[in-house]
């Protein structure tokens, strides 16, 4: 073969390979078509997955953060009058919340059915884990008046055994079932500062929960100068044998503050593992014994707070709205709290020991250190509020013909 016919026919060859390389087969009219309506059904398949995927998420991360309120708007967010500028009719409010579900068409929406935890239960007794200074004592009091009339047994832990807190799963479960085999009577109430446990895993009766809060800063100037008293100094002499010295007793509670005395700290992500009279933050009441709830003022420790209440407690009050509380507990767990109201505000037998359960002892504080110690308790207050609106969505729900 010459050199000119081997080089033709190379280019013959690399002629052909191209043609198959670069060949374009047509496709008739009908299959084009049929190509591009399944790309769309696709693309639209994957597109309403996406959007219900998008939806789950949104759900799940309304049970885990958690809360009900996410999707309504009402979080504890919505930081109160203390940082909006003076302004107190906001969505913490009584009134702020009313008009804020009234204004989004949710008010008429509301039923006590699913915002009441009291028919989860399995036996008539309430855990009442109570927060110091929250005003637990003129709740117990009025449960053990209610008690007889209402037929029901009251029990308390002794004021020696310590704050139940960051117990191991062995030491909850003999603790839980310790407590129900106190009951003796038909309905029981067992009273103690103890950490939230949930006893669900132990396959024990469910308990009804309720508890009591209160504004987050005031409660703990309130447990600083509480823990000076007279009366609280001569109960611990009983437990401890010891009294403070004189320099505990003389300490100012503004001057803590602004010393940075170890016993006015509030730093974030502050640990107080080894202090069993831990009451810097209430939310700890709430959040349970796992390590994620040890340290102070954290996103992780307040989203397990609220997933607690949520799924577990039926009531938690505050003495700082009265007629709300005794409003709510005598309708949602009337089985106990049936005729509290009456009993609170009766003339000549009612609760007149309220009164003598003010701290004389304590000075009035400054509004300058309260606004520096708010700055330090961002999910404190966030836990608060939102456990307020809880509570009043809980009275709204059965108030709806109220009036603003």
């Amino acid at each position: 073969m010459s050199l000119n016919a081997e080089r033709s026919y190379k280019m013959k060859l690399r002629d052909v390979e191209n043609a198959f390389k670069y060949r374009r087969i047509p496709y008739p009219k009908r299959s084009v078509e049929l190509i591009a309506l399944l790309a769309i059904s696709c693309t639209f398949f994957l597109f309403m997955h996406t959007n219900k995927l998008n939806s789950r998420l949104k759900e799940m991360e309304v049970k885990l953060q958690p809360s009900e309120f996410s999707a309504l708007g009402l979080t504890g967010n919505h930081i109160s009058g203390h940082d909006a500028g003076g302004k107190h009719d906001d969505i913490n409010t009584l009134h702020g919340t009313f008009q804020y579900l009234k204004s989004t068409g949710q008010l008429w929406r509301l039923n006590p059915k699913f915002l009441n935890n009291t028919k989860f239960h399995f036996r008539d007794i309430i855990f009442y884990n109570r927060v110091p200074k929250t005003g637990s004592e003129t709740l117990i009091e009025l449960m053990i008046q209610l008690g007889k009339k209402n037929d029901f047994q009251n029990e308390r832990s002794p004021f020696s055994k310590p704050t139940g807190i960051y117990w191991s799963v062995e030491r909850q479960k003999e603790e839980a079932t310790r407590i129900l085999e106190l009951q003796e009577e038909p309905a029981f109430v067992y009273v103690e500062h103890m950490n939230y446990m949930n006893i669900r895993p132990f396959h024990l009766p469910q308990p009804i929960y309720i508890n009591m809060i209160r504004d987050p800063v005031e409660r703990v100037i309130s447990w600083f100068y509480y823990k000076r008293t007279p009366w609280n100094s001569v109960k611990m002499y009983k437990v401890t044998g010891k009294f403070g010295n004189r320099t505990h007793y003389t300490k100012n509670f503004e001057d803590c503050v602004l010393t940075h005395d170890p016993e006015c700290r509030y730093d974030y992500g502050l640990m107080f593992k080894d202090d069993s009279a831990d009451h810097k933050r209430q939310s700890l009441f709430f959040c349970g014994h796992s390590p994620i709830c040890e340290p102070f003022n954290t996103p992780a420790a307040i989203a397990r707070a609220k997933q607690n209440v949520e799924r577990d407690f039926s009531v938690i009050g505050s003495w700082e709205d009265t007629n709300v509380t005794l409003t709510v507990l005598e309708h949602y767990i009337p089985r106990f709290f049936k005729g509290s109201i009456e009993l609170y505000y009766e003339p000549k037998t009612g609760l007149a020991f309220q009164k003598e359960n003010i701290n004389h002892w304590k000075p009035k504080v400054s509004e300058r250190i309260k606004q520096i110690m708010r700055a330090n308790f961002t999910q404190e207050y966030e836990f608060y509020y939102f456990c307020k609106q809880r509570l009043y969505r809980q009275y709204f729900a059965i108030n709806k013909h109220l009036h603003f």
